[in-house]
């Protein structure tokens, strides 16, 4: 297994504010790419009619053992850290009256750089942002225009739309409603459920206990799921230098990159 460095400690960000996050992060999606140019907003949403299926405790699921408990869950993540480069495909899904929106990226981290390629309905990447020691950077796929500007509250894993589980450390332990461990696809996961109280919702958290990263994560109002991450394909090796190169030649992993 690769070495991990340890993860810094990290400023609470509200468990309520989780999904608001993650509508700036569209948000901002949609003023870059309007300052790059073009007539679309530039972010692709498959749609469907489908209801949700239920994916708190999918079979695939499958209790392990009960050494993970709501009483040491926080400790255990605590120590958790995760790689210090891989690439992985992050699918984000939103439910609402029967309907949803799936968002398709892949994210590639290295050298302090997290860099997240957005697909199109057609499976092509049609568009690059990332964020690198507080700098947001944007670029269309093959186009000629960059933008660059300060990231301000919206985070590498808010970016690449992926809810920072490192929270959970954070959190008051009665708003813990449930931990384990068990296996997503084989491998060796650590669940947790956190609730708030103040909206409704709870948010669980799958973590592989052998990358340190997070596999999946559910947004539930009530017995309602309203959204659903899922991290697949991960590769715990550095991605290739050319996918960090903007449209001006710059690689955003030179020490001198600026805004």
């Amino acid at each position: 297994m690769e070495e991990k460095t340890e993860i810094a400690p990290r400023e609470k960000k509200p468990r309520h504010t989780a999904l608001l996050v993650f509508a700036c992060a569209v948000l901002l999606t949609v003023v870059t790419v309007l300052c790059l140019g073009g007539n679309d907003s530039g972010i692709a949403l498959p749609t469907g009619s489908a209801a949700p299926t239920e994916q708190m405790e999918q079979d695939r699921y499958q209790l392990t053992n009960a050494s993970i408990t709501t009483d040491n869950v926080q400790q255990v993540i605590a120590s958790m850290s995760r790689p210090k480069a891989y690439t992985a495909s992050v699918t984000n899904t939103l439910y609402w009256s029967g309907s949803w929106e799936t968002i398709y990226a892949m994210q590639y981290v290295r050298d302090g750089v997290c860099l997240t390629g957005y697909f199109d309905t057609e499976g092509n990447v049609e568009r690059y942002q990332a964020i690198k020691n507080g700098t947001y950077y944007a670029w269309r796929n093959g186009g000629t225009v960059q933008y660059a500007g300060a990231a301000g509250v919206v985070s590498a894993d808010d970016m690449s739309m992926i809810p920072t589980y490192e929270t959970v450390v954070q959190e008051e332990k009665e708003s813990i409603l449930a931990a384990g461990e068990r296996t997503v696809n084989g491998e060796a996961c650590i669940y947790v459920t956190v609730n708030d109280s103040q909206t409704g919702y709870s948010l669980t958290y799958w973590v592989s206990a052998v990358s340190g990263l997070l596999v999946q994560a559910d947004y539930n109002r009530g017995s309602e799921l309203v959204r659903s991450v899922v991290i697949d394909n991960i590769r715990q090796e550095e991605p290739s230098e050319g996918f960090f190169l903007m449209p001006d030649g710059t690689s955003l992993l030179a020490d001198d990159t600026a805004a």
